[in-house]
């Protein structure tokens, strides 16, 4: 078998996994608000274990409540009144042939550091520790996991950036290592205990990969069974990587420990069955598919089966960190509508004659989810992946292409599909009678003022590349994500002003996301004028009005790119045959919607 390394197995202490995939430790905020567990939140984990995984470990579990609490929607194990939530949790994991561990969490606390912690306050904590592990195994966990890294507590009394105490608790390991001693006083030393470690921090003076090392070593030798390389302290972006982040980047850290006496876990935007191997075979013992299982939970199975061309994999759009990190909400998936519900997709009673009226995000979805419940499905498309196409072209956007490559593997073949390529038009569409339409048509450029020729352009003929800038002073109209990513296509090698007319450029856009895109801008040399109203165009120039005091600027340049984004477009109404109108078709918004709406349609035929 091609990927033959991923699926040897490998023990955890005296515990074997079945392969060397991992379901790391994934924020959902899918418990209730009292930190029981709810049936989504059980059922999300039992479909990762039912995808192949071989260790399901549980998210950011409150051990210490209230004062240890972090999230709006935090699962508790600080009490035996949760026990029951946990054996129901740990049965379905069992069910589906995967283990179970428990991320043992504690934030530290905000308004004091540890140096300020007394020894009674520090063997305190180090109890909590233990009794949630003591419940976790009562409640039919194969191991736990402390988390050691992120900047949580344990992360503070391993790095010198937090703890500068002169007592015993001054050394860095002696925290980490009490609560895996306090684990083995109550639950035994054979419960496998691992940890989550900041190998690097990411801020001056912290912990450095040598230092890591050295911490890795030493928590190794008889103390915890396995270790989940990551970073500590440091900026929240590099372990919730925007797109543009290279796959497996992260993978260094566990390199970096390696060799140890037990195994290391890789852990870091990695996608492909190719780049898990590859680690395998150089980095790591063990890969954790954080996003990767989200985004697909089958991933290990259909590596298993060699199917890997069916993966959908997790193109980093980051709307499950919008939801969770921004939001303090439920998690959701740009790419995976079924996060959150986890429900089969059921053969419809009646076959009905479905057309599909377009074939971006929102097109192929339906068109996928009516075709598997049996519909016979006839795809119109203009454009095999609408937006997308020009959506993957700016900078770090390469990855959307992986979902037009998902569903045209996903779609070829499937008998009760027909495919009708070019332009579209009513009469076409109607002719095959169909008992349902599904318009799926995107949407158009907005184009707030006249083109005038050789001067105003539109940000899809430069995406396209049918207009092509070198070398110029390029105004572009717009500062939300179209125009800043055409922006940052074009600031390679020409003079670009952003102007927009709102206070802030990319309002409502995911915060990691935003400050990347306006880095890289930044340094590019890229320009940014806000509240700016275009009012005037003439060869050569543009005139500016300043929304807030009324003033006049002139602007010298030698075009400009209207990105002001898209509007709706229907080519046709479709009268009083049953349909339905989805994504940008509906409102211009972003490919979670389009997939989530394409779903949605499709389920209800």
């Amino acid at each position: 078998m091609k990927y033959k390394k991923l699926f040897e197995p490998i023990k955890i202490g005296n515990v074997e996994l079945k392969n060397r995939i991992i379901f790391p430790p994934v924020s959902t905020n899918f418990a209730s608000a009292d930190g029981h567990l709810t049936d989504k939140f059980i059922k999300h984990y039992a479909r990762r274990a039912n995808g192949g995984a071989a260790l399901i470990i549980v998210e950011n579990v409150c051990i210490d409540y209230p004062g240890g609490k972090k999230g709006a929607f935090e699962p508790r194990i600080d009490s035996y009144d949760f026990l029951s939530d946990w054996e129901i949790l740990t049965k379905e994991i069992h069910k589906q042939g995967a283990l179970a561990s428990l991320e043992l969490a504690h934030p530290g606390y905000k308004d004091r550091g540890v140096d300020s912690l007394s020894e009674k306050e520090i063997l305190a904590i180090s109890e909590k520790y233990a009794k949630a592990a003591e419940i976790a195994k009562d409640a039919g966990f194969d191991m736990v996991e402390v988390q050691g890294a992120h900047g949580l507590l344990v992360n503070q009394f391993l790095s010198p950036l937090t703890n500068h105490r002169d007592d015993r608790w001054g050394k860095p390991i002696e925290f980490a290592v009490k609560v895996r001693k306090r684990i083995a006083e109550r639950c035994g030393w054979d419960l496998p205990v691992t940890i989550r470690l900041a190998v690097e921090d990411l801020s001056q003076g912290g912990i450095g990969i040598t230092e890591g090392k050295a911490l890795a070593l030493s928590l190794s030798s008889g103390a915890y069974n396995m270790i989940q390389a990551d970073f500590g302290l440091g900026p929240k972006e590099k372990r919730l990587e925007p797109m543009a982040y290279p796959e497996g980047w992260r993978a260094y850290l566990a390199e970096a420990i390696r060799p140890l006496p037990v195994p290391v876990a890789a852990v870091g935007v990695i996608r492909n069955p190719e780049t898990a191997l590859s680690i395998l075979e150089k980095q790591a013992d063990i890969v954790a598919l954080g996003r990767t299982l989200i985004a697909d939970p089958d991933w290990t199975n259909k590596v298993k089966e060699g199917k890997e061309h069916l993966i959908r994999k997790c193109i980093g759009c980051s709307e499950c960190i919008k939801a969770r990190h921004d939001e303090d909400a439920a998690i959701r998936c740009g790419v995976n509508p079924n996060v959150g519900n986890e429900e089969d997709i059921m053969k419809a009673k009646h076959k009905k004659i479905v057309a599909v009226v377009g074939c971006g995000p929102a097109g192929l979805e339906a068109t996928r989810i009516a075709a598997e419940r049996g519909h016979e499905v006839h795809l119109f498309c203009k454009e095999f992946g609408g937006q997308l196409n020009i959506a993957s072209v700016p900078p770090g956007k390469e990855k959307i292409r992986w979902l037009m490559e998902y569903y045209r593997n996903a779609l070829q073949g499937c008998g009760n599909i027909t495919a009708h390529h070019g332009e579209y038009a009513k009469e076409s569409i109607m002719a095959i009678d169909p008992d349902g339409v599904i318009m799926a048509t995107g949407a158009k450029p907005f184009v707030p003022f006249p083109i005038v020729e050789g001067i105003v352009y539109v940000y899809d003929e430069v995406l396209r590349g049918t207009v092509k800038f070198e070398n110029k002073i390029i105004v572009v109209a717009g500062g939300g994500f179209v125009g800043c990513e055409t922006a940052n296509f074009l600031a390679g090698n020409n003079e670009i002003t952003i102007v927009e007319m709102l206070n802030e450029i990319l309002p409502g856009v995911e915060t990691l996301t935003r400050n990347y895109l306006v880095n890289e801008l930044r340094e590019k040399g890229a320009k940014v004028m806000t509240k700016s109203k275009l009012v005037e165009i003439k060869k050569g120039e543009v005139v500016l009005e300043n929304t807030g005091n009324g003033h006049m600027e002139i602007l010298k340049c030698d075009g400009i790119v209207v990105a002001t984004g898209g509007k709706p477009s229907i080519p046709f109404a479709i009268g009083d045959r049953a349909h339905y109108v989805v994504g940008d078709a509906k409102e211009v918004r972003k490919i979670a919607d389009a997939v989530r709406e394409g779903y949605m349609a499709a389920k209800q035929l």
